[in-house]
């Protein structure tokens, strides 16, 4: 047997040592943002806020919360996590592969749309499908959603009270619209695209007799200008006795649980317009409806087609008084859902009690570790795979460990 040379031995040795303090590579999450309408409460802005991403030089309205819990989220475990924020702009599908995990807070097909850049459109909208992108809300869920007539029809199926509608699916035509309007009697209607659409975006309304003669030409325009569009929903334009636009409750659900409703007023888009619901029989009753909804959504939930408690969810209830105008405290109000939104929405973190930031920050970091241990016990494919594995354990044992999962 022939010996091991001193110099062999020390090469051996040093490999050894190598390897064994290869640091720890860093899980990296990747964090879309862009909600520069929905600032934090005053004074609840990290110190280490990215000057990039401020929206204004006034104090007021000056931070997201979006990106204020991307910050948040990379001072609760730095060791372990590298947050990549990214802009709207920014997304692209390389992008997004560089990380081992992105989360969407914000930016969708929809947003692209208001660009008409349709490379960028395009570009997106893979960004949702490649499951290679391994972004949250993933396609299929993401599409369940964001095509209204899909979660419509699975709620009118369950019983769920929703705003009559008339669903179109092959696009839209002005004497069909009229045609329906009339059997359905409605004096007033309003109709919208039901598919990437965004704040009001292909949306139209007016009287019945109005576009029947004199605006008649107003609603084939409409036909022509959104001719691309195949989901429209008809709906009666529906008001309070006293006229206004119906009230509305938004309910936030985040890791599948309820934490907070914000009440938005039809037409006062003042401070006054907008407050945390109060506790009373409105609440208990959008509540008890938001429920329901939410139970049908999450026989839906999932990422990448496999089961999954969606990180954030919002259930928007309407609010018909049976007299006047107010609602607030009333036993006999009819509710309705309105909408279902995806994590792409308005959180409203100024009108809410808890600190949205902060409960964010700490869901979506436990969420990413839940999709990234799914992804680990499948075939696809993750850069840095076992430094993945070792860092998502170690993880899960400061947050728990959690028992569901199994790395």
């Amino acid at each position: 047997m022939v010996a091991k040379s001193k110099t062999a031995s020390k090469v051996v040795a040093a490999k050894n040592t190598t390897k064994k303090t290869t640091p720890l590579k860093k899980i990296r999450i990747g964090i879309v943002v862009g909600k520069s309408f929905d600032p934090v409460k005053k004074g609840c802005v990290p110190p280490n806020f990215p000057e990039k991403f401020c929206l204004t030089k006034d104090q007021w309205g000056k931070y997201s919360i979006d990106v204020c819990t991307a910050v948040r989220m990379q001072t609760l475990h730095p060791d372990l996590l590298e947050i990549d924020i990214i802009s709207g702009a920014e997304l692209t599908q390389k992008r997004l592969q560089k990380n081992h995990v992105n989360v969407n807070f914000w930016y969708g097909v929809a947003m692209a749309g208001l660009t008409n850049k349709k490379s960028h459109i395009d570009e997106v909208r893979k960004c949702h499908y490649n499951p290679e992108c391994r972004l949250d809300p993933s396609g299929d869920f993401y599409d369940w959603i964001e095509n209204k007539s899909r979660y419509m029809e699975t709620m009118i199926k369950a019983g769920i009270p929703m705003i009559p509608t008339v669903i179109y699916k092959n696009g839209f035509t002005a004497t069909q619209c009229l045609k329906d309007v009339q059997n359905k009697g409605w004096d007033k209607f309003f109709c919208k695209v039901g598919h990437n659409a965004l704040f009001g975006k292909g949306a139209i309304h007016g009287k019945t007799e109005d576009f029947l003669g004199k605006k008649s030409e107003l609603l084939k325009q409409y036909e022509k200008d959104n001719k691309p569009n195949k989901v429209f929903l008809l709906q009666p334009y529906t008001l309070k006795p006293n006229g206004q636009v119906f009230d509305e409750v938004r309910n936030f659900y985040i890791d599948g649980e309820w934490r907070y409703s914000v009440f938005t007023h039809g037409t006062d888009l003042s401070e006054k317009g907008y407050y945390e619901e109060p506790e009373g029989p409105r609440k208990d009753a959008c509540k008890a409806l938001a429920d329901r909804a939410f139970k049908e959504m999450m026989k839906k939930a999932s990422y990448q087609g496999k089961k999954q408690t969606p990180l954030f969810n919002r259930v928007d209830i309407g609010i018909l008084p049976k007299e006047g105008a107010d609602s607030l405290h009333k036993k006999d109000n009819t509710y309705f859902v309105n909408e279902v939104e995806l994590i792409i929405c308005t959180w409203l973190d100024r009108y809410a009690t808890v600190n949205v930031q902060d409960v964010m920050a700490q869901a979506t970091i436990k969420h990413s570790l839940e999709l990234l241990a799914g992804m680990l016990k499948s075939k696809q494919h993750i850069p840095d795979k076992e430094h993945m594995r070792k860092a998502a354990r170690i993880l899960n044992n400061r947050l728990g460990p959690l028992k569901h999962i199994n790395i």
